[in-house]
């Protein structure tokens, strides 16, 4: 078991970062729910909202609890199985089975060829034999830092570029209105470090730095979530599919951040507080912390209403810029010294550089199904619309003003079994659907403490017969559900 009792520095240091109130509460809010909830919250690069952790199994002030099991690394048995991989294309074969999110891409995605004819003229650059040499040495995190060399090496083309000793290209994509679904071959000069993996899904811990957008809406957030699932080729490449949240970039935040940030400077004058304040690392400042993140919270629903649809054109570009390529060394183990040294990259090896990407999509919503709902209960909770396309299950929910938007959502398949989280989504309202019956789904809002300090856990997560009246996982959510609805799909 990896020690990663360092969110709790992490945390401390997200506390002083300068970010504005609304984006820190509603990514606070969005992302941090999944990973809390299936118990599997790992450390990852410190997100953009400095109060990403601070709602722990029943808001947990001054620090964070999260833990993951994790493994070693499996290297392919077959060592030409890499070799015997084109390039381009091929790699949504080998992966479409084995991520969160797994169903059928191969059939469907556009291999992506290069445009400019570098790769076939051989026109790109080269890196002398000193500049290979030099390459990795820096990369195993926690070691010593050296800056990163980043010439393009070997044949860069529009969709492969190296730097420091990592070649990264971009294979397939497939993309629907909900999402941008791309492979991606990291292939490396020498081996890949032992790397962590996680013990339920056998996942590497990798994931990328990374920026970009999409050119239809020049206000999306350039943040992007570079969360990965993938598997090692051989002990030089590592194969993933990076996913692409399109839903969450087709937004207008404008209006929503403009009355988000007047809601919670209400917050904060009606307890008579600062940002300052809340960013006090003492038991005091952190009290005042939770208190402001709860009031928010229930208020903070509502909102949504301000948040805008923009339209997605059949045809767009997505940009992607790459800096950094991080992996959990296996076996780590977390040390004050270590983090004070290398801070949220302690414990892991990493490849900076400058790896940026143009990439031609086209939208294919021929398999999407969008269920419009507007349905609230008397407490003003309820359901805005459900999409379903081949891969995934997203349920939008809809709060009233004045309702108390605090919760967190639960969905049951047709057997009543609890459908599990997109890994590769920061939202915990994306289901995985794959092997399920979704011929009817239960959809189930909660309070969102209750739900933590009560009702989540592996205990409680089946239909088992022969548990007690009333303890079943189903009795359980229709006895303290806020809001339950219940779908039929074809």
């Amino acid at each position: 078991m990896t020690n990663l009792n360092n969110n709790e520095m992490d945390f401390q240091e997200k506390l002083q970062k300068d970010t504005e109130i609304p984006v820190i509460v509603h990514e606070r809010i969005n992302q941090a729910y999944r990973m809390i909830e299936n118990d599997t919250a790992m450390q990852k690069k410190a997100p953009k909202d400095p109060y990403h952790w601070m709602k722990v199994g029943g808001r947990i002030a001054g620090g964070v609890a999260a833990a993951l099991a994790v493994g070693f690394v499996f290297y392919a048995t077959n060592p030409v199985m890499a070799k015997n991989i084109p390039v381009v294309g091929g790699l949504f074969d080998i992966l479409q089975d084995n991520v969160s999110f797994f169903g059928n891409f191969a059939d469907h995605a556009t291999t992506l060829e290069t445009i400019d004819g570098a790769e076939a003229e051989g026109t790109g650059n080269t890196a002398s034999d000193s500049e290979k040499g030099n390459q990795t040495e820096s990369n195993t995190a926690g070691k010593e830092e050296t800056a990163p060399n980043a010439t393009a090496t070997k044949e860069d083309t529009a969709y492969t570029k190296t730097a420091d000793g990592l070649t990264i290209t971009c294979s397939e994509v497939f993309a629907n209105s909900q999402a941008v679904y791309m492979t991606m071959q990291l292939k490396s000069d020498t081996p890949f470090p032992e790397t962590e993996t996680i013990a339920e899904s056998g996942t590497p811990v990798i994931d990328l730095d990374m920026t970009g957008g999409v050119d239809f809406n020049a206000d999306a957030d350039p943040v992007i979530d570079g969360q990965v699932e993938g598997q090692f080729l051989d002990d030089k490449t590592y194969a993933c599919i990076f996913r692409y949240d399109l839903a969450q970039a087709s937004k207008d935040y404008t209006e929503y951040n403009e009355k988000y940030n007047e809601m919670t400077q209400q917050v904060l004058d009606e307890m008579g507080v600062t940002q300052d304040d809340l960013n006090d690392e003492t038991d005091e400042g952190y009290a005042l912390l939770e208190e402001f993140i709860n009031k928010v919270s229930e208020r903070g629903g509502e909102y949504q209403k301000y948040i805008k649809d923009i339209e997605i054109p059949d045809t767009f570009n997505l940009h992607l810029d790459i800096t950094k390529v991080r992996g959990l060394e296996a076996d780590y183990e977390w040390s004050e010294d270590d983090y004070e040294k290398y801070g949220t990259d302690a414990g892991y090896y990493k490849y900076e550089g400058d790896w940026n990407f143009d990439i031609p999509v086209t939208v294919d919503d021929s398999q999407t199904e969008v269920l419009e709902l507007n349905d609230t209960n008397d407490a003003g909770i309820g359901l805005k619309s459900v999409i379903r396309t081949p891969y995934e299950l997203t349920v939008n929910e809809l709060y009233e003003d004045g309702s108390d938007s605090d919760c967190f959502m639960v969905a049951l398949d047709a057997n009543g079994n609890k459908l599990p989280y997109n890994d590769s989504a920061g939202n915990c309202n994306i289901f995985a659907i794959q092997d399920r019956d979704i011929s009817t789904v239960d959809i189930y809002i909660l309070d969102y403490t209750q739900y933590m300090d009560e009702l989540k856990g592996p205990d409680n997560y089946n239909n088992n017969e022969n548990k007690p009246e009333g303890q079943r996982w189903s009795d359980l959510l229709d006895q303290y559900a806020k809001y339950h609805k219940t779908l039929h799909f074809k």
